[in-house]
């Protein structure tokens, strides 16, 4: 037990951020860089106004506290934006609001970064004509305007540029908000913008929720959802549907919860019956354990004719959670990308994890009821379930507070649906 305890002081600091500026050697050259530190990603900028380090977060709302070298980088080994023909003579950095501005002078032409706290995508608006190059680990493609797909190179109008480093997992840098003049050749590329012209740039997940967030599912050829895609698009669609009507996105996330928890009720009757009537069994199994210590066979047989005469399936338990862990995967998969941009009571946002680590706090405290109710008595059972618990809160402290509160509300439906079936069980007869 005391062995834990390290481990959480060294995970509760990671919780800890400050969105703004800070300088640091990101690439260990001896150079520090200005790092925009943002919720979802920390974007390095030399001083002439070049993006030399993307690093993206893996918890958002995590600090990488100063180890750049060991975080995922969107960087192909050299910058990945840089204007070329500008070389900045003056910088300034400062936070307005959600938004961290980079602005970088040289003889009349100012260029702007723009990056949104909790976005990956962010804006780049020369006033004056700028060709950009931008270059990203992965593979790169251009879609050009009249084209029906991407293509591995090209030149002219395009709708965006990619650098994906897997289909449909890993990171993406995509260049888009045209029509614009680009080029792609090998790996690297090049946009051509007017004074004035925004440009916007996405640097983070390849993954569908993410890409719905901030606008990019819609580009032809960017993203192609599969079956689990498409049912993940089907819970976005409920839970934005839900929050609309509510205005609160912790009500979504309960409406949410409780549907999927109604469509899953049958299949989680017969999960929770099974367990129930194996545990109020126990007494009985261990009695012929004892009684056929020495005889497998006949304890076997003794087992098996228990369970006939109770009308007990041992298996039945498991086909519905079987069918629950892929529903459960999609649930995490939504909440976890979304962004909800807005909190509730104590939680500053919902897209991050709880400050006062209440959240988590709860989900253990559910989960631990939800196995007491279910172990009638069971000290073996009961035992276990804390001690998993002890090291699964662990993770639980880095998951967003709307993943947590799904879960601390479905395990509320599941304990209702518990003490149900409990009640509804007959006593053993008297011996």
């Amino acid at each position: 037990m005391t062995r834990l305890f390290p481990l959480l002081f060294v995970l509760l600091p990671a919780l800890a951020l400050e969105v703004g500026w800070k300088t640091a050697d990101v690439n260990g050259d001896g150079t520090l860089e200005h790092v925009a530190v943002t919720t979802v990603a920390d974007l390095a900028f030399s001083e002439t106004g070049q993006v030399v380090g993307w690093y993206v977060k893996t918890y958002k709302g995590t600090d990488f506290g100063g180890a750049y070298a060991k975080a995922p980088n969107l960087g192909n080994g050299g910058a990945i934006l840089e204007p070329l023909g500008f070389r900045a003579q003056k910088a300034e950095f400062r936070q307005e609001g959600n938004l961290l501005l980079a602005e970088f002078q040289a003889e009349g032409k100012t260029l702007t970064y723009r990056i949104h706290k909790s976005l990956y995508t962010v804006e780049v608006r020369p006033d004056f004509p700028l060709v950009l190059k931008a270059q990203a680990a992965g593979t790169p493609k251009v879609l050009l305007q009249g084209q029906t797909a991407p293509q591995a190179s090209g030149e002219g109008q395009a709708v965006y540029l990619a650098w994906q480093t897997r289909p449909k997992a890993g990171y993406a840098l995509v260049l888009y908000g045209g029509p614009f003049s680009a080029k792609l050749l090998g790996q690297e590329g090049e946009v051509r913008l007017g004074a004035g012209q925004a440009l916007k740039v996405y640097g983070g997940q390849n993954e569908l929720v993410r890409f719905h967030v901030e606008g990019l599912l819609s580009l032809p050829g960017l993203f192609t959802p599969n079956l689990w895609g498409t049912l993940s698009l089907g819970l976005l669609w409920v839970m934005e549907a839900a929050h609309r009507y509510t205005g609160s996105w912790a009500l979504a996330i309960f409406v949410l919860t409780l549907l999927v928890r109604l469509l899953l009720w049958p299949l989680m009757h017969q999960q929770f019956k099974s367990m129930a009537e194996m545990q109020r069994l126990q007494p009985l199994i261990q009695e012929i354990n004892k009684k056929y210590k020495d005889d497998p066979e006949k304890r076997t047989e003794a087992t098996m004719k228990l369970y006939q005469e109770h009308k007990v399936n041992p298996a039945a338990g498991c086909l519905p959670l079987f069918i629950q862990i892929p529903i459960l995967f999609l649930l995490w998969k939504v909440i976890a990308n979304y962004e909800f941009g807005q909190g509730f009571l104590w939680i500053p946002d919902l897209a991050l994890p709880d400050p006062l680590y209440i959240l988590p706090a709860l989900y253990v405290a559910s989960t631990f009821a939800s196995t007491w109710l279910s172990a009638h008595g069971n000290k073996d059972v009961i035992r276990q379930s804390l001690f998993m618990n002890l090291i699964f809160i662990f993770l639980v402290l880095q998951f967003p507070s709307g993943v947590t509160l799904y879960w601390i509300l479905s395990n509320l439906i599941g304990l209702l649906q518990q003490w149900l079936i409990n009640r509804s069980l007959k006593p053993l007869p008297a011996k």
